[in-house]
């Protein structure tokens, strides 16, 4: 072959190479522009996303603030929720739920006073589920939400004196990873994980009862069994089975619908709580919650609203 031909070859192969290597340059450009295209879309879809789930929370409110009626139900429209509605190009989902049906952790403390009804109830609620030490738990929300440095050393419940050691910041602070004793509210039920004694399967067995608000007034129409049964040391079995199946059938729009269909003792029991607004058929707390999708954006919002007041507490994204 001559030198001629020789050269040629060597240009060929040189151009081959060049080729090859501007194929994977461009290839590689694609590729790159392709996800950054879809990146770009996605955080604009994700965008659209979120103000499509808080238009969700307005539509959840006007919902609640569209009842007028006299009492609260699970059987109500606004429990129901919106599933995958239509707007524009993507969806919205909505779900609302009464927390007035739940014990109020933050009850448990009023300007700085264990609040005794309260603390009975926790009690009870959380005896019912045989948890081992119930008075600890109860008193470690205490100190958890009290202002004081004293542990707190004894729950008075139903005739009962049980000694309790409490947990307050010196406790907190010898942990493997110390943080400080909150003494103050709740901002959400998840920060029981926080408080002494609250391992995950306790938090998991009792956090579908709890709510974070100060309401103490339960909604009879919505708490559920265990709540109920939380209310007082003499409120038997057979009167919560009538009342959740009655509630089944209709809402309770007031307690003196129940004065004819319950024994006089437990009548009276129920009465004198609503005398005291711990028990009633409205409710002011909901938790609503609003997904939106838009093409491959999906964003998840969540608030508390207070009926009475009109008011969000916080917009929290999930």
């Amino acid at each position: 072959m001559s030198k001629k031909n020789n050269e040629k070859g060597m240009a060929l192969l040189l151009v081959l190479i060049v080729v090859t290597l501007l194929t994977a340059v461009l290839m590689e450009l694609s590729y790159s522009t392709l996800i950054e295209q879809r990146l770009t879309e996605t955080f604009r879809d994700s965008t659209r996303a979120y103000y499509l789930a808080r238009g969700g929370i307005t539509a959840g409110q006007k919902l609640l603030l569209s009842d007028k009626n006299k009492y609260d139900s699970a059987t109500e429209f606004w429990a129901t929720g919106i599933s995958s509605y239509p707007v524009g190009e993507g969806f919205v989902s909505v779900a609302i739920e009464d927390l007035d049906g739940k014990l109020a952790v933050n009850s448990l403390v009023v300007g700085n006073n264990p609040q005794t009804v309260i603390i009975d109830r926790f009690y009870r609620l959380l005896s019912a589920f045989e948890i081992d030490e119930p008075g600890e738990l109860t008193a470690a929300i205490i100190d958890w939400l009290d202002q004081g440095d004293e542990p707190y050393q004894m729950i008075k419940t139903d005739a009962l004196e049980i000694p309790v050691a409490g947990a307050e910041d010196f406790y907190y602070q010898q942990l493997a990873s110390p943080y400080p004793c909150k003494n103050g509210p709740l901002e959400s039920v998840e920060e029981l994980r926080l408080v002494k004694g609250f391992s995950e399967r306790i938090f998991n067995i009792v956090s579908p009862y709890l709510s974070a608000t100060k309401n103490k007034q339960i909604n009879i129409n919505t708490a559920k069994r265990e709540v109920l049964r939380s209310l007082g040391p003499n409120l038997d079995e057979q009167t919560v089975d009538f009342i959740i199946e009655m509630r089944r059938e209709t809402p309770i729009q007031s307690l003196e619908a129940l004065k004819t269909q319950l024994p006089t003792d437990q009548y009276s029991l129920l009465k004198s709580l609503s005398g005291q607004r711990l028990l009633g058929t409205t409710s002011d707390s909901y938790k609503i919650t609003a997904e939106a999708v838009i093409n491959d954006g999906r964003r998840s919002l969540e608030t508390r609203f207070n009926k009475k007041d009109n008011v969000l507490s916080y917009i929290r994204t999930n």
